[in-house]
Formats: C-alpha cells, structure tokens, sequence
C-alpha cells in the first residue's frame, strides 16, 4: 500500500491511497466465490457456477462491493501510516472501480486539528467579572411575598378611598375605533390590577384613584398589520368602575408554610428551602457568566482556519436543539414553515465562534495536563444520581450501555479547563447590572 498526503489548507488533508494488484485480485476472487456459493441459477447447480457466468450475473456488484472492501480494509491503516487524526468522518473518492490485475486508488479527504501556538500568560492573569449575588434576608422576604400574593384572596374594599396600586379594580368595558364599537371589543366584570402590568399603562393610569360607579375614558395607540404594512390606530375604551377589592395576605407564620407544601413544617423550614433555592440558582448564574466570559477571551487567542466538518456538525446541533424546543413549546417545525436552510445561515457565526472557542479549550487542557480522573468520574455520578434520584451505580451502567461515556469525559475534560482557566485569572465582584449592561452592548455590535 502506497500513502500519499496532500495538504489542501491548513487543517484538510486529502490521502491518495493505492492498494497492490495483488490484493485486490484476492478481494475480487474472495467476493466471486462468496457469490458463486450462493448463487442460483437455472441450469446450474449452486456452487457450480462457471466464472464466466458469475462474471456476467454478479461482475458490476462484486466491483462495488469490492471498492468498499478495500476503501474500509485500507483507510485506517493508511490514516495511521500518515500520522494524523481525522476530526470527523472522512469522505471519499475513486476514479472507477477496483479491476483485476490492476491497482486500484482511492482518497481519503477529513478535516484535522488546527496547529498554534499558545502561550499560558495569554489565558492566565486576565480579568473576569463574577456577578455578587447573594441570598440576602431581603431578597427571601421578596421570595416569601410573592408566595403569599399568589395565596391572597380578594376581598372588597371597605376603606372610604379611591383605587390605589396593589387594588384590583372590576370593570365593564366597550373599546371603539371612531364612534363605531370593536367587534369582540368589550367585556363585563374584568379584574384588573393597578401596578401589575396586566393593561396598557394608559388604562392602568386612567384607573387609578376611581371609586365605584366612576366612567372614565382614554385612548390607547395599538400597532396593526393591513395588507402587510405596519399600521397603527387609536382605540378608544371606555370603562365602567363596578367594584374595587384589595389583597388580603395570609400571615406570614407556619401554617402558610405548610400550605405551600406539606413537607415544610415551620416557617424556618421554609426559609431555609428557599435560601438554599436562591444559592444554586447564583451558583449557576455565577458559572455561566464565568464560562462565558472565559470562552469570549480565549477565542480570540488562536489565529487559524476552522474545520468545516465540526462547524457544519456545530450548525446542525443547533438547528436540531431549535427545532426540539419548538416541539416541546407544541409547534412542528414543518407546520409552521420553519426554513432551515436559512435557520442554518443564521447559525452559522455562532457555530464558528462555539467551535474556536472548544479548539482553543482543548489546546489549553494540552498545555495544562488536564485530565479525568476517577474521582471525577465518582463526583460527577453522585451529582448526577443527587439530581435524579437514581443510585450513582445505575447512573453509571446507564452511560456504559448507551456508549455515553465520550460525551462525559468531554463534559468533564471542559468543566476542569474552566476551572483550571478560573483560578489562574483575576476575579473581580461586581453588580450584576453591570453585566448584564455589557451583555446588551456585546449583543448590540454583533446585530450592527
């Protein structure tokens, strides 16, 4: 076997492949016998082919079947020959058909991993802002009112006073366009409560500090679409105060916390649930802006031409993961007209960065001897089975039947070079308003 590498680009490599004559004679003879053992064919006894029939019958099958026994017997070998490691599954290609006698030539065309150098100080040292998010006292007692604003009961208002925000107001209302009445436009005791953000705003501000009996009036502009255009008209509504109620909380004591759910006995118990809620919920926002800051500052490390097959792979993990959450939101993709062509043309920039950004992580964990442990392993069961219920044991044979444990080391691999990346940076608390300002700004360039 004679190997031959070409480089196309920078991370493509074509392989020009030639098997001897030799085995190739042998791959065709081993293919006729396999046929002639089987073949039925009237006037002759199986076994009892004669070649030349077999040759007239079988001849264009065995030339197939042979191109793809040599192509599979002879692509790894001469991938190892050459030295090199194919990111995905490679393609491939050949002039014609193996024929006897002759040598027979193929190519093996893949992507491979880019080459570059890093350097560590260029993802050591840097800043990261951590937003500081804390279960503090006041925000449990946010967490703790609006539990108990979705237990309140309503209840009229005795109090001698106009509407007020938290009042729940019940009205009648007509809308019109002009002077004629909106088909569907009109509605008898609805609820509506000042300072929720249920209305327009300019029929929350027309509510406020009415009473009983009061008809008042206001204009609301509403966007429309006509014949395809963006149109916008003025509604006119007209409402009639029928009563005004206000929320009655219930106390704030054990039995509350019991009627959120049975397994919080006292009030304490309930606090604590919701503290403990609130710290992994930072946890995890911490993590991302963390990850995302560190993978926003290492893509910009590695100068180099990406591997079409992992962006493409990239592109169709994306449109895939699109089209789940719209099955799972009740819509099919196909139904709603969803284009994916166009859906993957859209992706296609994100993909990109996503797949730098993992070359790069990859290079890192290189240059930092990262690997998988076995306690790493052991952690990753426990947290998975502290999530689901099941013992860390069938969580592991579950990965093992189901060939997952590729995607686990990768998972595992990715988290410990965050982490290696983390501790080696400069990590500053800051509001997280102050993150999510600069998120805004980065979102806004990239739509520029």
């Amino acid at each position: 076997m004679k190997v031959n590498v070409e480089q196309i680009n920078t991370v493509k490599r074509a392989l020009t492949v030639e098997v001897p004559a030799a085995e190739v004679d042998k791959a065709i003879e081993k293919l006729f016998a396999k046929h002639g053992r089987k073949a039925k064919i009237k006037g002759f006894r199986a076994g009892k082919v004669p070649r030349a029939v077999l040759e007239r019958y079988y001849g264009p099958q065995v030339a197939f079947e042979a191109a793809e026994v040599l192509v599979t017997e002879h692509t790894n070998p001469a991938i190892d020959e050459a030295g090199l490691s194919p990111l995905a599954q490679p393609e491939f290609d050949f002039d014609g058909p193996p024929q006897k006698g002759q040598d027979f030539a193929f190519k093996v065309l893949f992507d491979v991993r880019p080459q570059f150098d890093l350097a560590p100080e260029s993802y050591k040292g840097f800043e990261i802002k951590e937003p500081n998010l804390v279960a503090g006292d006041e925000e449990i007692n946010k967490r703790l009112d609006d539990l108990r604003a979705r237990q309140a009961m309503l209840v009229p208002l005795e109090e001698d006073r106009p509407a007020q925000t938290g009042d729940v107001v019940v009205v009648d209302y007509q809308s019109f366009e002009g002077d004629e009445p909106v088909e569907g436009g009109a509605a008898e005791n609805v609820d509506v409560e000042l300072g929720a953000g249920q209305v327009r705003e300019e029929i929350e501000v027309a509510l406020v500090k009415v009473r009983p009996g009061d008809e008042v009036e206001t204009t609301v502009r509403i966007e429309d679409k006509k014949d395809g255009a963006d149109v916008t008209k003025d509604v006119r509504f007209k409402l009639v105060v029928k009563a005004i109620k206000k929320k009655l909380l219930p106390d704030l004591d054990d039995d509350f916390a019991r009627s959120v759910s049975p397994q919080f006995e006292t009030l304490d118990a309930l606090r604590q649930r919701i503290r403990q809620d609130m710290e992994d919920a930072f946890a995890r926002e911490k993590d991302m802006q963390v990850r995302r800051q560190i993978l926003d500052h290492i893509r910009e490390l590695g100068q180099f031409d990406l591997p079409d097959s992992l962006v493409a792979q990239e592109v169709e993990n994306m449109v895939e993961s699109f089209k789940a959450r719209l099955r799972q939101n009740g819509m099919d993709p196909d139904a709603v007209g969803l284009d994916a062509e166009k859906l993957a043309t859209d992706f296609r920039p994100e993909a990109e960065k996503k797949v730098r950004a993992g070359i790069v992580l990859g290079r890192i964990s290189e240059v930092e001897s990262v690997d998988v442990t076995e306690e790493d392993f052991t952690a990753h069961y426990e947290k998975v089975s502290a999530q689901t219920g099941q013992p860390a044991d069938v969580i592991k044979e579950i990965y093992n039947k189901n060939n997952m444990m590729g995607s686990v080391i990768a998972q595992l691999l990715e988290e410990k070079t965050l982490q290696a990346i983390k501790s080696g940076a400069i990590i500053k608390s800051v509001d997280p308003s102050e993150l999510a300002q600069e998120m805004a700004n980065d979102q806004a360039r990239e739509q520029e």
